[in-house]
């Protein structure tokens, strides 16, 4: 059998093809989902809220992609956050403003913009397929075949049916969440069929595991502003700051999320729970006021800083600081005691699996790809659009905004 146009995913990226394809075209688009459930990772979106992508500047985006943000100017420039906007309203989805710059539905609730896309793509006439993973493809002088397996309702026997296509555009997603299907298999497949070149992938937007983690009693404590150095081997430092997570076995929120990709196993990384005071303006707010002070080091702390009163005490009780009076402290206490609330150092014994992270990091190789259509440089008539590539964005709606962007960006290229 033969359509136009078949798209591997149905995804986030997968809907918005489906969804914003023009409608003359739809009876000639094939969307094959591999599991009996669509948009199953779109649903978990911002906790079942579905960040759907983020204001400000789109010029401003290109920083939240990590080191390959700005080859995908052109894509994000084309479809931007705007126009992302007004299309889902178009689709009867009202989107709000939080006062983070996070956009969401004002339902806020996912299943309305999966019902819309859904909807979208039926009015368009493009055939979803559930239950139909690919389990191959073959390039053809004009065109591709694609070998699909579905299974039988009792989960045992299988069928194979073939398919071509003049375009194939893939949208299966990375590695993380698995269970949803986006498990990141099809890229072998690619890679065994087409030697398409695959860089590795690696849990993006995922927490922090380090060695002997003091906080579990903490869980849910936050900072609104931390400071993260990262020391990998063989690499520069990285610096960043933002809000910071303790959750009963590791580090979390955006400043670790979002760097996540840069964090390897038996990386050193040092935390300022106080930023942006320093080790040294620490040392002297404390050698402003210690003289005479009967206060507790730990209620200094807390107070000065606007610590949490336990997350004080905890940080100070292994030095045996936490109940000493401010007064008595020597001036190698007062740096020891500086440091670890300004320079926190742990050794990172492993970043969240996939089945923690919320992105992959990796995915095709972008060199291989013309990313101002989404079109492969090695064969025509085939696309990549959203995490399938190897770009990974921050938390905030960036993930979604590529996805959308990417299938916009393809349509073009293949309807106009």
């Amino acid at each position: 059998m033969y359509k136009k146009t078949i798209v591997v995913g149905a995804g986030a990226s997968g809907l918005f093809f489906g969804a914003a394809a023009p409608a003359s075209a739809g009876r000639d688009i094939l969307i094959l989902e591999k599991t009996d459930k669509i948009g199953t990772k779109l649903l978990m979106a911002g906790s079942g809220h579905c960040n759907l992508t983020h204001a400000g500047s789109i010029k401003e985006f290109l920083l939240c992609y990590g080191k390959n943000g700005s080859r995908i100017r052109t894509c994000l420039y084309k479809h931007n956050n705007l126009e992302y906007v007004r299309f889902m309203e178009s689709l009867g989805v009202p989107c709000s403003e939080r006062e983070d710059g996070k956009i969401f539905p004002v339902s806020m609730d996912s299943r309305d913009v999966k019902k819309a896309l859904l909807e979208a793509a039926a009015s368009n006439s493009v055939t979803i397929m559930k239950n139909s993973p690919v389990t191959s493809v073959k390039a053809l002088s004009e065109g591709f075949e694609v070998t699909i397996g579905s299974t039988e309702s009792n989960g045992k026997n299988r069928k194979q049916s073939t398919y071509t296509c003049t375009n194939l555009v893939i949208a299966t997603g990375g590695a993380s969440y698995p269970t949803t299907g986006s498990d990141g298999t099809f890229l072998q497949v690619l890679k065994n069929d087409l030697g398409l070149k695959i860089t590795e992938l690696h849990p993006s937007l995922s927490p922090m595991y380090v060695q002997n983690y003091p906080f579990e009693e903490l869980s849910g404590i936050s900072f609104k502003n931390a400071g993260l150095k990262i020391f990998n081997k063989n690499s520069k430092s990285l610096e960043a700051e933002g809000d910071l997570l303790l959750t009963h076995r590791s580090f979390s929120g955006p400043l670790i999320l979002n760097n996540s990709r840069y964090i390897n196993t038996g990386s050193g990384v040092e935390i300022n729970f106080v930023f942006p005071y320093t080790v040294s303006s620490v040392l002297s707010s404390i050698k402003e006021v210690f003289r005479g002070n009967n206060k507790t080091v730990s209620s200094f702390f807390a107070e000065k800083f606007g610590l949490p009163k336990r997350f004080s005490a905890k940080v100070l009780e292994p030095l045996g600081l936490s109940e000493k009076k401010l007064s008595s402290l020597t001036g190698g206490e007062m740096e020891v005691a500086a440091r670890a609330f300004a320079a926190a150092v742990f050794s990172v014994s492993g970043v969240g699996s996939f089945r923690e992270a919320m992105a992959t990091s990796g995915g095709i190789a972008l060199d291989d790809v013309n990313l101002s259509t989404m079109e492969s440089k090695t064969y025509k008539g085939l696309y990549f659009i959203g995490e399938v590539l190897d770009i990974d964005g921050n938390s905030g709606g960036y993930n979604l905004q590529f996805a959308y962007s990417s299938a916009r960006t393809a349509l073009d290229a293949i309807y106009t």
